[in-house]
């Protein structure tokens, strides 16, 4: 089974299917990569490379009993995207996962990653409501939204 290590030695277990612009699936909570199982065959038999590790604890990954905070999580997520050299890479987040891949962005370098999607995520929504600014400064959701600008559009749609 191919496996990545996290940096607290942790192993991760991990599908690379397809060739071609690269999406990485994260699952949500309780889950495992098999949840993404049908993406990533219709993407990998259109021209696309498609990823999906299980997170700690869950599938097939080891379960080292801790490390199920966000930024261990995301450290885990920078594991997969550096170990199989990912770049260009499309990001895909459902529920949990989002929260991880949020957390990825603000705690690692972005270079890697041309795009996100957030399914039914866990990430609050950014500049909604009277009391927004108070809790996303505005610095922080026009950095976020500007990651997506490079290519096809912001970040978050509606």
């Amino acid at each position: 089974m191919p496996r990545i290590q996290a940096p607290d030695g942790t192993e991760l277990f991990y599908r690379d299917w397809g060739a071609g612009r690269p999406v990485e699936f994260v699952h949500g909570l309780l889950l495992s990569s098999d949840m993404w199982r049908y993406q990533m065959m219709h993407l990998s038999g259109h021209g696309w490379g498609a990823v999906a590790y299980d997170r700690r604890g869950h599938g097939r990954s080891d379960d080292p009993g801790t490390g199920y905070e966000f930024d261990t999580l995301a450290d885990d997520l920078a594991a997969v995207l550096d170990g199989l050299d990912l770049t260009g890479v499309t990001l895909v987040g459902h529920s949990m996962g989002g929260g991880e891949i949020a957390r990825y962005l603000s705690r690692h370098d972005h270079r890697r990653v041309a795009r996100i999607v957030l399914v039914s995520s866990t990430v609050p929504r950014l500049g909604v409501g009277p009391d927004a600014a108070a809790a996303h400064p505005r610095h922080a959701a026009d950095q976020l939204r500007s990651l997506g600008g490079r290519e096809r559009g912001p970040v978050v749609r509606r």
